[in-house]
């Protein structure tokens, strides 16, 4: 009896499990009264299988760029080279053969040191010669005094007359006269000696050099040598025609050179020269740099950056994020709780070529979108796949 018992619940489990089975599959099997009434459907969403399904599913993808407060920049860029700011042509002031020259192109000179040299043998002789002059006018004078003492005492006691006095007295004089002229023809021989020899005026570096040794040279010779006085320097840089009239006089600079690429060197324009030049269709800037560390060099490759615009503590972003809506600016902001982005409205200041003040309508740390933003609207479905930060 148990067993039938068993059977039988076993068999009706069995059916009514097939008939449930059948009406929620739609097969063969349906509920009386479901051919007339609604049909009764249950929605499922399958699964995205290509990447543009998946793509689309996560939301149109943006690069954002992250707002903060910093100090904004404008600068214009620049190349070209160093110089000193003090050239001098420097000449023998006396003609004659080229004994030594003491430095090279380049080489770092104080004040005073010789640069080069004439030969002197001549002006050597003239110098003895005249010294030796000396020697003997001084013996002559010394004589002759001698003979105005004893004179002067047989005068006394009336041994000679007055005019043999003044006869012997007259003698002093001229051995004086040839002693003083002796010396002043040494002098002169030695400022002669002194034209051979070519110094540094000041602490210079020579920055060019026409002579060799052996060569003659003559106080007409175009020019000898050159030095520039370093301890301000010159950057002359090349603007281009489209950006001359950013310029001006007084501008702030930064100044880089390869001997010291993270160094950078404040400077200030100094000069803007009244045309552009020919070769380069640039317009020769020249900005004053302080030297004292005597790091810079003339001949150095220079790359300046002149400051057109600086205000600190400014939020700036990306010109590309900004989209004009007639006289307004938008950007599209990323709301991160629901990876929608919302239209926003903003207030601008500078705009240099890449970036932009914001000076009204986003705050620190925003995320504002920088690409797709023609695709975009208030609450469209976004997925970030970049985050930019301005580096300053």
């Amino acid at each position: 009896m148990r067993k039938s018992i068993f059977v039988f619940i076993t068999i009706a489990v069995i059916l009514i499990g097939i008939i449930w089975w059948g009406v929620d599959q739609g097969g063969i099997l349906k509920l009386k009264g479901q051919e007339t009434g609604p049909e009764i459907t249950r929605e499922i969403t399958p699964e995205p299988k290509t990447g543009e399904e998946r793509f689309m599913k996560r939301g149109l993808a943006i690069k954002v760029y992250k707002t903060s407060r910093s100090t904004f920049e404008d600068v214009l860029l620049s190349m070209g080279s160093i110089k000193g700011a003090v050239t001098r042509k420097m000449n023998f002031e006396v003609p004659g053969i080229v004994e030594s020259v003491t430095c090279r192109e380049g080489d770092l000179i104080r004040k005073g040191d010789l640069i080069a040299r004439l030969k002197q043998n001549e002006l050597k002789l003239k110098i003895d010669y005249n010294r030796a002059k000396l020697k003997s006018a001084m013996v002559g004078l010394s004589q002759a005094e001698k003979k105005v003492k004893l004179h002067r005492k047989l005068y006394d006691i009336g041994a000679i007359n007055q005019l043999k006095l003044s006869e012997v007295e007259s003698e002093a004089n001229n051995a004086q006269h040839q002693v003083e002229a002796a010396q002043v023809e040494i002098e002169s021989a030695q400022e002669e000696m002194k034209k051979t020899e070519m110094r540094a005026p000041e602490d210079c570096v020579l920055s060019e050099r026409n002579i060799e040794v052996g060569e003659l040279v003559t106080p007409y010779t175009q020019k000898a040598m050159e030095v520039a006085d370093i301890s301000t320097v010159l950057a002359e840089v090349g603007v281009v025609e489209r950006d001359v009239t950013k310029i001006k006089i007084g501008q702030l600079a930064r100044v880089y050179v390869d001997a010291f690429p993270d160094v950078p060197f404040d400077g200030i324009i100094d000069n803007i020269y009244p045309a552009l030049s020919e070769k380069t269709r640039t317009l020769p800037v020249e900005v004053k740099v302080d030297n004292s560390r005597r790091m810079l060099m003339p001949g150095m490759f220079a790359r300046a950056e002149i400051i057109l615009f600086e205000k600190p503590g400014v939020i700036s972003i990306p010109r590309v994020s900004v989209k004009k809506a007639g006289d307004a600016s938008v950007v599209y902001v990323v709301d991160e709780r629901t990876n929608t982005v919302q239209e926003r409205l903003i207030e601008t200041g500078y705009g240099s070529t890449d970036y932009i003040e914001v000076s009204r309508g986003l705050k620190e740390s925003e995320l504002v979108a920088i690409s797709n933003i023609d695709a975009l609207t208030s609450g469209t479905q976004i997925q970030v796949t970049e985050i930019q930060v301005r580096e300053m």
